[in-house]
Parts: C-alpha cells; structure tokens; sequence
C-alpha cells in the first residue's frame, strides 16, 4: 500500500511540474456542400442546391470543464457569412493552463447587437434588424427546374458538450503551442427527411412543390410561408419523421427545426444542441 501511495505521489509531482500554458484557436467553416454546391448525387430524388449566402451569428464561445471551471470565454456575438472561402477565425484565446478542458460550447443566436465576422456590413445590420440568428440563400436545379429560397430564421440555440470521435471532448490545451478547433457548420442539414434518425435522406421534392401551393402560384421562388402552408401529414409516410416533436407540424417547422442541427464541432464533431 505505501509503495502504491508513493506513486501516486510521484505522478502528482509530475503532473504539476508539467503544467504550463497554451492558446486556443476558434475558426468556422462552411465545407464544400456551403462554399460550392451540394450535388444531385447527395439528393435522394436529383436536385442541386448552390447558395449564395449562408450567415451564422456565432458567440458565448466558451473553454470549461465538466467541474464548473471556466477557462475563457467570449460572449460577443459576430456574423459570418461561411459561404466565403473558410476557415475564418472567430476568436483567440491566450495563455490558459494547458490541461484538457472537456466542456466547450457555443451558440448562434439572434443577438441584436452582432458586428462583423466576415460579413458584408449590409448583412450584419439586416440580420440585426431582422432578429434572424441564421440567413440563407441559393438555387435548387433539377435538369430544367430552377427554384430559388432566401429564408431567414430568428433561432436561438446553444451548443453544448462539444466533441470529437477521434479527438475527444471539448480541446486539451497544449503546452507552448496553440490549437486549433473548427466551429464546422453544415448546410446539407437543412434538406434532410427526418429530424432524429441517422439514416435521414436529402431531399427536395416536397420543398420544390411549396412554390405550387403559394398564394401567388409557382414564380421560382420558395418561402417559408409556402413552406408553411404543407402539412407534414401531406407527404409520404416514409418521410419528414419529427420524432414525435408536436410542435412540428408544417414542412416550414420542419425546416426551422433542422436549423437548429447544423452547428457541429471539429468537422463531423457533434454537439447537444439546447433550444432556447
């Protein structure tokens, strides 16, 4: 038992003899599917999306542990347009103790008082007045077909416990060095057909006929309010499943509701997404 004790004490001492300090890197990133299109082979039923804009209002970055220790944070919220070529860094943390913080977290929220990520001045102060979180547009092409959306959506939700498969939770901070963590965000969630199941599809069919079903008729253009006039009932059994969520009833909600999935964390990282 004493030798056992006496190792113990050994690995303390070592433990604090190696404690140092270190930095943190936050960046965002749009991948491929937001920067240049997501091709009709990703569809389930052949259409193309490319968009034009996608604008994210990251902030509340925060570096814990699962203890309730904060390493850093930054509460300030900034717009990103992630279409750009990425990744953009959203913010740097210097000198914390280098160990591993296991409880990263972040939100995109509609803070009314956003600056500039990377965004266009014009986009920051729409989506301020808006009260949008997350802003999208593009064009959805299936051989002659061509739809164009522009939605925009005043979501507010945290991403907590942040982690990686192959890397881990949250972020260890190295020793003398800085590391880097990708805030990744993916727009291919948003045409997915189910809201709980990892075997959801991409699909644009239901979305594409909403422009039938506006008031107006069929002018090439899709807005949530087209989008909120199908009911989920209307649509094939075997598709748009809401996991038993009562408040999603119209394919607007459905869309809205995958809003809040497209955080993630270190690429195919994931986070648990908290409405608020």
């Amino acid at each position: 038992m004493k030798k056992h004790w006496l190792m113990g004490v050994s690995c303390l001492a070592l433990v604090a003899c190696s404690s140092g300090q270190g930095n943190v890197t936050f960046t965002t990133y749009g991948e491929d599917f937001i920067e240049k299109q997501i091709p009709a082979s990703a569809f389930e039923d052949g259409w193309s999306v490319k968009y034009d804009k996608f604008l994210v209002k990251l902030g509340e970055v925060k570096v814990a542990n699962h203890e309730g220790e904060t390493a850093a944070e930054q509460t300030a919220a900034k717009v990103y347009d992630v279409h750009r070529p990425g990744p953009v860094d959203v913010a740097t943390f210097n000198d914390l103790s280098s160990e591993e913080w296991d409880e990263v977290s972040y939100a995109i929220a509609p803070v009314a008082d956003a600056t500039a990520g990377n965004a266009d001045a014009e986009d920051v102060a729409r989506m301020n007045t808006e009260g949008w979180s997350v802003y999208v547009e593009g064009t959805a092409t299936k051989g002659t077909a061509t739809k164009r959306f522009h939605w925009g959506f005043a979501t507010n939700t945290l991403y907590e416990h942040c982690e990686n498969e192959d890397i881990g939770n949250g972020v260890t901070v190295p020793k003398g060095g800085t590391e880097t963590v990708q805030l990744t965000i993916h727009g291919d969630h948003l045409f997915f057909d189910d809201l709980q199941s990892s075997d959801a599809k991409m699909r644009f069919d239901a979305i594409a006929a909403a422009d039938s079903a506006g008031i107006v008729g069929p002018d090439g253009e899709i807005t949530l309010d087209e989008l909120g006039l199908v009911d989920l009932t209307s649509l094939p059994s075997n598709q748009y499943g809401t996991g038993g969520a009562g408040s999603v009833r119209t394919l607007r909600d459905f869309v809205t509701a995958l809003v809040r999935t497209v955080g993630h964390y270190r690429g195919e990282g994931e986070c648990s997404p908290r409405v608020r």
